[in-house]
């Protein structure tokens, strides 16, 4: 790994581990969660030029002030313009020394679709689970390569499986009923998944046994997804489809992580 990636998954990690001694919670998301949970496919990252921006965190609201305080305490300035325009939901801030960034996102990830965390920080450490960064990729309605390749290799990585999975497993059960009951969210992410299959074949580090084993967890979550009983809420937004928008709109420069 570059020694910049080194020096993004240093910090991260010890911006984790120095917040839970104050009793603070944080979780990485993003790159460099993946980079985190996928260590015996780190070299597939650099293969597929898998660049890193910033630092991207998630925590619990109710601790906000004590994030802002322990943040700005090593030295970060928080960018009052963001913390403005997503009313407190989202902290940025950047280090005026090394012009490294840090995001931070309460509750909940809300790009194109909802994914909500708080509830969930506790389920795995130092990073949100495999399942919460498979959603956390596959919720964005444009893909682009970045996204494509960190879940790949997520994929390549770890195995799917249903209720009780372990944290180094993703949980299709938890996935399946988040979609159950979101109609729009459902279909961004199965569609995100097929777009996913047709891009394996993109890139030759991932190799041949490489691409039939993400093809098969792809179907095994696919599998899971349309297992799942719907709600009612589910089925008659089902009935519009995509001729009304079932998203929210984000600026690329927004959901960049």
């Amino acid at each position: 790994m570059p020694v910049e990636n080194e020096h993004f998954v240093a910090e991260a990690l010890r911006l984790v581990e120095d917040a839970e001694e104050e009793g603070i919670r944080l979780r990485i998301l993003g790159s460099l969660a993946y980079r985190i949970h996928c260590p015996e496919n780190l070299s597939l990252f650099d293969a597929m030029e898998r660049d890193l921006t910033d630092i991207d965190l998630a925590a619990d609201r109710k601790q906000g002030k004590e994030v802002k305080r322990f943040i700005t305490s090593r030295g970060y300035v928080e960018d009052q313009r963001i913390t403005a325009s997503t009313e407190g939901s989202r902290y940025y801030f950047e280090h005026p020394d090394s012009g490294l960034g840090v995001d931070v996102f309460y509750d909940e990830l809300y790009f194109c679709h909802r994914i909500p965390l708080r509830d969930r920080l506790d389920l795995d450490r130092p990073t949100i689970t495999t399942c919460d960064l498979l959603l956390e990729k596959m919720q964005i309605v444009e893909l682009n390569p970045k996204d494509v390749k960190d879940t790949l290799v997520l994929l390549l990585e770890h195995p799917v499986a249903g209720k009780g999975a372990g944290t180094e497993e993703i949980d299709s059960a938890y996935l399946a009923d988040v979609l159950a009951d979101d109609w729009g969210f459902y279909y961004t992410v199965t569609t995100n998944l097929e777009r996913l299959r047709g891009h394996v074949a993109d890139y030759e580090a991932v190799g041949e046994e490489g691409s039939r084993l993400v093809d098969g967890r792809i179907r095994e979550l696919e599998q899971a997804i349309e297992e799942e009983p719907k709600t009612r809420k589910w089925k008659l937004r089902a009935r519009i489809g995509p001729r009304t928008k079932w998203y929210q709109e984000v600026a690329e420069k927004s959901k960049t992580y």
